[in-house]
């Protein structure tokens, strides 16, 4: 009881250390920020399970960080997401990651899009499949974004979603226009062919 009620107290006061190095990454000045991803980044590596229960809220921290105007300050905040999406539950960072993909900021829009590339890489097919509703009608209306950069993203996360799935993802590509979806298609066999050594059509 007494070891019980000690982790207890070390998760409370974690749990404001955190709330407090999160609030620091809104000050004004720029060093200050980096220095707090730098602390941010060593927590993600030595308490991993304290962040646990937090998360989300680390995530959506980090996200408007990432639109930051310094660059080497949105660059660490990047560095942490990569982290954070590659050690913590999959599923958890989806919640917070695919409702954004309907905002109007380009910059949040395409973190967004490259953190779903990340997230699709670590689920199995059978768990992709399932996911593929829930993020796909965004996806595709961010295609049509006047936004380049925002478009060239979309394009790699479809590929990897289509060498994940193979032929199986084409009935889900419909809702793209005929450009599009050559695009999508000559993309994933010249990189399945980079990858593999085959084309897509080769590997069903």
């Amino acid at each position: 009881m007494q070891m019980f009620s000690y982790f207890f107290c070390i998760l409370q006061y974690f749990n404001q250390i955190l709330t407090a190095v999160l609030e620091v990454l809104d000050d004004s000045d720029s060093s200050i920020r980096e220095l707090t991803l730098s602390l941010i980044v060593e927590m993600l590596k030595n308490q991993k399970d304290a962040l646990e229960d937090s998360v989300e809220i680390v995530i959506e921290k980090l996200l408007h960080v990432t639109k930051e105007g310094v660059p080497k300050v949105s660059g660490i905040a990047e560095h942490c997401l990569t982290i954070v999406l590659s050690q913590y539950d999959q599923f958890r960072c989806l919640s917070v990651i695919v409702p954004l993909l309907v905002t109007e900021d380009e910059r949040t829009l395409v973190t967004c899009i490259n953190c779903l590339t990340k997230l699709v890489g670590r689920l199995s097919r059978e768990e992709l499949m399932g996911q593929l509703p829930s993020f796909l009608p965004a996806l595709f209306d961010a295609f049509g974004n006047q936004s380049a950069d925002v478009r060239k993203t979309v394009v790699f996360c479809l590929v990897d979603i289509y060498i994940m799935l193979g032929k199986s993802f084409l009935p889900y590509l419909e809702g793209l226009n005929s450009t599009q979806l050559r695009l999508v298609t000559i993309y994933a066999n010249r990189i399945s062919q980079a990858r593999t050594g085959a084309s897509i059509d080769a590997t069903e």
